[in-house]
């Protein structure tokens, strides 16, 4: 009997049939358990995510604004140059 280790979670997953055959071929190729490709690649995934300016994960995943919502916020007359500012993170909000 193989000892399991008490830190880690067994979950169950749902793939379609093609998707499966597609990730366990390539995970044959590479010499990775199928389970070690979607674990590594899901953080994978999630690290490039958080690094993410600000800026870039707006563009990402928000929506633009629609005409009128864009009239409004040009009505307000921002003014856009001053600079005094510093760079945020998407970490700076969660």
């Amino acid at each position: 009997m193989v000892a399991q280790n008490t830190n880690t979670i067994r979950k169950s997953i749902t793939l379609k049939e093609d998707e499966y055959e597609i990730i366990k071929e390539y995970t044959k190729k590479i010499g990775m358990s199928f389970s070690e490709f979607l674990r590594k690649s899901s953080l994978r995934v999630i690290k490039q995510e958080e690094e993410l300016s600000l800026a870039l994960f707006m563009n990402k995943h928000l929506e633009m604004v629609c005409d009128e919502e864009q009239k409004e916020i040009d009505n307000l007359n921002i003014d856009y140059s001053n600079k005094n500012g510093k760079e945020v993170n998407i970490n700076d909000f969660l």
